[in-house]
């Protein structure tokens, strides 16, 4: 052999001899293991417990898999530390699995197969025992069920509708680790929709949370955070999956960074630039034949606009295909309507300085689009009616959140100039359709929220419903103001609320009651800051007194979500934005024989540019962010043109 490879072969020798030495001084000084009686076939754990050894399949008996323990036979020593003891343990599970499987050995085979089956079975542990999997199988599932797959389905034949039976089966003897986590994750965004019966029992109900968790938590973990092992088809469905599960957990800020990493696999593998299937990386021989690259790229887009608008972050470079309009003449009404929410809420989210030219094009967008679809398509659906069809509850939900997507746009198109002037009757036309959004979009939500009783069913409708039902009640707060002030109706777009007023305040009650229940039967604390924050602008509504609205950065803002009432004040704290101060408005009414209006440069204003944002409360994450998209689009960024005072109210 040439004498460079000589010389390293004896220098790699010399350190096995090294490594063998110091292994051997370190068995000397270990305490001498008993030998193990003839016959027997226990593990470590179940002779700690005392417990009889059940071993029935993939090496693990029955009371590991269903405690999430180390399974090691007594045949050897009580050492290695793959997994952790417990579910509530999961950090130090996977910290000691990562660290005991090399990153590079990993995607190698050969000589590497040790560490490899180490994380084969770290994978496994986490799968269900089969007493467990029998019982969940009896399960009803909700409807978010069908919207994942719905969600996550790359590829053109239907794949993505997988059966129960399929879900519940064990991974394969020899399955590659990602193809391994990618049924850990389809199990655990199943068990999301799982709706147990009235006589569970908070224990059993525990049970399947934990389950749940244990699955996703070990596949998020040990998978799809590894970039070693999901550069690949299967490694970017993974991904596509922890997206919708954190989404539908209300984990936004978590499903948004998921997704940044799913567009960076996309990237890499060249997706974007139309890349032939061959040279895709695919662990399965007939993923290939079925994936649809352009389907997975839209999906992908498609979540990310709508986190980037819940959250109010920035869109990447990554476009969506066949973004240009003029090009989906020819597709059928139902994915033009998709394809054209996502080029509005990419420009959305890529506008710096909203004009009411643009806003009007965007508009104008989203109504060819709606005319397209038959007016019954607009109906809410009936989702109570087909509660036992998959087929027909895959269509109707895929339908609705298609609704929601489309009056949370135009909502957010038009929110920058619902609080603007009522002297300017240009932006008459963005506060009434506002106003119309916000309504639509909470009767669907009631309608999804009461006809879906799992606890998992899509968190995100709960944030959507939130930006609907405080601008609903900013709207009729500011036409409660303006009528104390007798502003005439020519000068005031909110005088359609008027006779409005009953109905719209019993949908946000309506709301508050669903939301209200959600968190004291499940301890939500999503739900909780949701129904604090609610309340307090209802309460606001129900005084119809003469209220200006303040913004302040003044006071304590230790304690989130929290309100104080001084000298006729109320004074409500919301995180990453500052305080809104409601205070009783000193002016004198406006006189209507002269039909003044409001005079834009009132006093007694704060400049909304001075704000400071406070993002350092643990937890807050995703209100923090939904809080600050949904004041910024009230009113404006600090650079924006006007300045937005408190004038901008009157």
């Amino acid at each position: 052999m040439p004498i460079s490879t000589t010389v390293q072969h004896h220098k790699h020798v010399r350190e096995l001899d090294a490594s063998s030495m110091s292994l051997s001084d370190e068995r000397e000084h270990l305490p001498k293991r008993r030998k193990v009686r003839k016959g027997t076939s226990s593990c470590w754990e179940c002779k700690k417990r005392k417990v009889r050894c059940i071993i029935q399949r993939h090496d693990i008996c029955e009371n590991c898999r269903r405690r999430s323990t180390v399974c090691i036979s007594q045949d050897l020593p009580d050492q290695i530390n793959i997994l952790t003891p417990s579910v509530s343990e999961d950090d130090a599970l996977l910290t000691d699995a990562l660290q005991s499987v090399p990153e590079e050995a990993i995607t190698r085979t050969g000589s590497n197969f040790s560490s490899q089956h180490q994380l084969d079975r770290a994978l496994r542990s986490a799968w269900p025992a089969k007493v467990d999997v029998e019982q969940m199988m009896d399960l009803k599932v909700g409807l978010s069920v069908h919207f994942h797959a719905e969600m996550c389905n790359f590829y053109n034949n239907n794949q993505a509708q997988i059966s129960k039976s399929e879900i519940f089966e064990p991974p394969p003897s020899g399955s590659h680790p990602v193809l391994i986590a990618r049924k850990l994750l389809i199990l655990g965004n199943h068990l999301q929709g799982v709706v147990l019966p009235d006589r569970s029992s908070n224990g059993l109900r525990e049970k399947y949370y934990e389950i749940m968790h244990r699955a996703v938590n070990t596949a998020t973990r040990l998978v799809t955070k590894n970039e070693d092992l999901i550069d690949s088809i299967e490694g970017l469905e993974c991904v596509m999956l922890e997206i919708a599960y954190q989404n539908y957990a209300g984990n936004l800020q978590q499903a948004w960074m998921a997704t940044r990493r799913g567009i960076t696999i996309v990237q890499a593998m060249g997706l974007h630039r139309r890349h032939t299937l061959s040279t895709l990386k695919c662990h399965d021989p007939m993923t290939r034949l079925s994936f649809d690259a352009t389907q997975a790229q839209f999906r992908l887009v498609q979540v990310e606009c709508y986190l980037g608008l819940v959250l109010g972050l920035p869109r990447s470079s990554l476009e969506a295909p066949n973004h240009i309009l003029e090009i989906l003449t020819s597709y059928p009404p139902v994915i033009r309507l998709q394809h054209t929410h996502l080029f509005v809420a990419d420009r959305i989210l890529k506008r710096s300085h909203p004009s009411v030219a643009e806003t009007g094009e965007l508009d104008s967008l989203l109504e060819t689009a709606a005319a397209v679809l038959t007016p019954k398509w607009w109906l809410m659906p009936d989702l109570r009616a087909s509660n036992d069809d998959d087929g027909d509850n895959i269509v109707k939900t895929s339908r609705l959140m298609d609704q929601f997507s489309h009056y949370h746009l135009l909502i957010r198109l038009h929110l920058p100039y619902l609080m603007r002037s009522t002297s300017d009757k240009t932006h008459d036309y963005s506060k009434t359709t506002a106003v119309y959004a916000s309504r639509e979009t909470l009767n669907r939500y009631l309608s999804f929220r009461v006809d879906n009783p799992a606890h998992y069913y899509c968190r995100g409708t709960d944030f959507l419903a939130f930006i609907a039902a405080t601008v609903l009640a900013l709207a009729h707060i500011e036409c409660s103001r303006l009528s104390k002030l007798h502003v005439p109706d020519t000068y005031n777009a909110f005088g359609l609320l008027t006779h409005c007023r009953m109905s719209d305040r019993g949908i946000l009650e309506r709301t508050l009651e669903v939301l209200r229940e959600v968190s004291k039967t499940s301890a939500d604390a999503i739900a909780s800051k949701i129904v604090y924050l609610l309340e307090q602008l209802l309460t606001i509504d129900a005084s119809r007194v003469k209220r200006v609205v303040q913004a302040s950065d003044e006071g304590d803002q230790n304690v989130p979500y929290h309100s104080e009432t001084t000298n006729d004040c109320l004074r409500l704290y919301i995180p990453a934005f500052g305080y809104i101060n409601f205070g009783v408005e000193a002016a004198e009414p406006i006189r209507t024989d002269q039909h003044q209006v409001p005079d834009d440069h009132a006093s007694h204003s704060h400049d909304l540019s001075s704000l400071t944002t406070n993002v350092g409360f643990e937890g807050e994450w995703d209100m923090q962010g939904i809080d600050l998209a949904l004041f910024e689009g009230l009113f404006g960024e600090s650079n924006m043109e006007p300045v937005l005072n408190v004038q901008s109210w009157l």
